[in-house]
């Protein structure tokens, strides 16, 4: 009985700092514009700085449409977000505080 007790106290606790840390569509719009800009990063040494400014900017852009464009599917202990970029689909799980990409359409 006690070990029945501790497994649900331990299943209660996970699920309410689950709950507690699902990422919101603000949290997406972060995440988007820093995902931008990694993606449109040159692993070229020697980027220009018009260069890097524009990816920046690039990146700011997305995260500011992000919430427009986005459909959030909320399931309380985590969200997935699926957003259109260039013609592909691309799927993000938030959980945790985190975002991690699932695939690409």
């Amino acid at each position: 009985m006690k070990f029945l007790l501790n497994v649900t106290l331990l299943v209660v606790l996970a699920g309410g700092a689950l709950y507690l840390t699902n990422p919101d569509s603000e949290d997406f719009s972060i995440y988007l514009s820093d995902y931008v800009q990694q993606e449109l990063a040159d692993d070229v040494p020697g980027e220009t700085e018009l260069g890097k400014k524009l990816r920046r900017g690039l990146g700011q852009i997305a995260g500011a449409a992000a919430e427009q464009l986005t459909h959030r599917q909320e399931w309380h202990l985590a969200s997935v977000y699926t957003i259109e970029i260039a013609g592909d689909s691309k799927v993000f799980l938030g959980i945790a505080g985190q975002f991690l990409p699932v695939k690409s359409r």
